[in-house]
């Protein structure tokens, strides 16, 4: 486990394919930075729920190595999670935001599977502030930028 000296940003956290529990040790390792950058606790909880989210679907979806890397750009934090697989599902953004042609039941049904949920409550979190993309190393790296009004809007239901 790499983590960041206090308030800094860039590499964060690194894991392969054999670390035990990346997630929680992502989790604790990026709570302790943006605690240390001084950020609100709703934007803390947020962000470490959301890249938890993307840490445990890199490492059971993709290839290591894996990083954590936090940077700053335009008075905002953004979070990238880095994998080996620079390949995305054709289908990815899908899993995250409900058609509004869905039916009800057909919204439902999908958020009650036992399993794919994580994006949804990605982008929830993020107000959609979020993505993948295809790294000049040849890698993906999924993003998240972690802003207060997000974490507002998140605690608020998305409500204005």
């Amino acid at each position: 486990m790499i983590s960041a000296p206090s308030a800094a940003l860039g590499l964060v956290y690194r894991w392969t394919d054999h670390t035990i529990n990346p997630t929680g040790e992502a989790r604790a390792v990026l709570r302790r930075v943006l605690k240390d950058l001084g950020l609100s606790g709703d934007l803390v909880s947020d962000g470490v729920l959301a890249v938890s989210e993307l840490v445990a679907n890199a490492h059971e979806h993709a290839r290591g190595p894996y990083e954590v890397h936090l940077r700053s750009v335009a008075g905002r934090y953004i979070c990238e999670i880095h994998d080996g697989n620079p390949l995305l599902p054709p289908d990815l953004y899908l899993a995250a935001v409900s058609s509004p042609e869905a039916t009800a039941s057909e919204v439902v049904s999908g958020l009650l599977t036992e399993r794919g949920r994580g994006l949804h409550i990605v982008n929830e979190l993020t107000q959609g502030q979020w993505g993948f993309q295809v790294t000049n190393c040849g890698t993906k790296a999924a993003w998240v930028v972690l802003t207060e009004a997000s974490a507002a809007m998140a605690n608020r239901g998305g409500q204005t």
